[in-house]
């Protein structure tokens, strides 16, 4: 039987406890880097992107639940990032609406060149850019320059109101997914400790979708 595909939550006890070990392992291991309490991919304390100008405002996390079977896989985002991905979704859609199914597949429609190997085969493709078509619908601008202005007219106009607090994620491979809202501008390993700890406290209120 193949386990692979098969979200973490509907796996056999056995089978979570053993990828949550895992993960315990994981999280020891990287104590040094992450602080003991999670693991992040990410390392928030590299000195060339911090001179580089990098703000950490997101980051993918795996933490201990409180139960020997449960690990969960979140993503931390900023008050504003949250913001913008709500904004981002409304105008792609205004924008995606406002196109005939035409020119929705053109633009969806992705160019490449092939590239190959000494010996005639194709190795990978390379992204050719393309002459962007300008719509009157969308007032004589193209589909992404149309995207940029209504991103910054509903950001200055009318943002939407973010409550902080979690929303579960379900669906995951790897551990209970969710979705965690900080009321902060950018990210530290303090402050994703201190979520972590208030969110399996029970202290953090969900967010309504």
């Amino acid at each position: 039987m193949i386990y692979r595909n098969k979200p973490f939550n509907t796996l056999s006890r056995r089978r979570r406890r053993s990828r949550t070990q895992h993960v315990k392992n994981l999280i020891h291991c990287e104590r040094h880097r992450c602080g003991g309490l999670h693991y992040d991919d990410c390392d928030s304390e590299n000195a060339e992107a911090i001179a580089a100008g990098w703000v950490w405002t997101w980051s993918d996390v795996l933490f201990l639940g409180n139960s020997p079977d449960v690990y969960w896989n979140a993503e931390i985002i900023t008050i504003d990032v949250a913001r913008a991905d709500i904004v981002e979704n409304l105008v792609f859609e205004e924008a995606h609406a406002m196109l005939s199914q035409n020119q929705q597949e053109d633009e969806a429609r992705m160019d490449t060149t092939p590239n190959y190997n000494a010996k005639g085969k194709v190795v990978s493709h390379t992204v050719v850019e393309r002459t962007r078509v300008s719509y009157p619908q969308l007032g004589g601008l193209t589909y992404f320059d149309y995207i940029d202005k209504r991103l910054a007219e509903v950001m200055r106009d009318n943002p939407p109101v973010v409550t902080p607090g979690y929303r579960i994620q379900s669906g995951y491979r790897s551990g209970i997914g969710l979705q965690v809202i900080v009321e902060e501008s950018v990210l530290t390993r303090e402050i994703i400790d201190s979520a972590i700890r208030s969110f399996l406290a029970g202290d953090m209120p969900l967010v309504p979708k």
